[in-house]
């Protein structure tokens, strides 16, 4: 005879909801010095000079363009981003990812230098979103996220390690 008022252990306790929330900076600041803003200079200026001796106008226009760019992302100071997984999918400041739009998700893990979550979402333009981890336990967010998406190995690029190695 069974007894219906018995339940399974499981059954009495609730389900743990899924909220890991985090905050880091939006991207990693180094220090630059001014041999780091001298020896980027030194390299535009060879570019710019070849591209003029070349009468290629556009392409010097381009190197100044560059430049300019390059040395305001220099000295701009990342801003504090606010992160969260939950059942619902992954949110980045208000914008919410939900599983249905993310593809699959790796992490990278190599301390002190890399501790980042990549999200490839459905989107056509920017399908790969990098979250840095900060101080988020890796193997934690990887078995929540297992349980929604499927983990694919992607390759670090090699515009990431260039610009890591640059200290950019």
């Amino acid at each position: 005879m069974i007894n219906h008022e018995q339940k399974n252990e499981t059954e009495t306790q609730p389900l743990m909801p899924i909220n890991i929330e985090w905050q880091a900076p939006e991207f990693e600041k180094y220090e630059k010095g001014k041999v780091w803003f001298v020896t980027a200079a030194i390299i535009a200026l060879a570019v710019f000079t070849a591209a003029l001796i070349m009468e290629n106008f556009i392409f010097a226009f381009l190197i100044i363009l560059a430049v300019f760019i390059i040395f305001i992302y220099a000295l701009k100071e990342p801003r504090i981003v606010n992160f969260k997984i939950d059942s619902h999918g992954i949110t980045i400041d208000k914008k919410l990812y939900t599983y249905q739009e993310i593809i699959s998700f790796w992490i990278f893990y190599d301390p002190p230098h890399l501790k980042e979550l990549t999200i490839k979402s459905k989107k056509f333009i920017a399908p790969l979103i990098k979250i840095p981890l900060a101080d988020q336990d890796p193997v934690e967010i990887r078995q929540t996220l297992l349980k929604f998406i499927k983990e694919e190995k992607e390759e670090e690029s090699l515009a990431d390690i260039f610009a890591r190695y640059l200290r950019f």
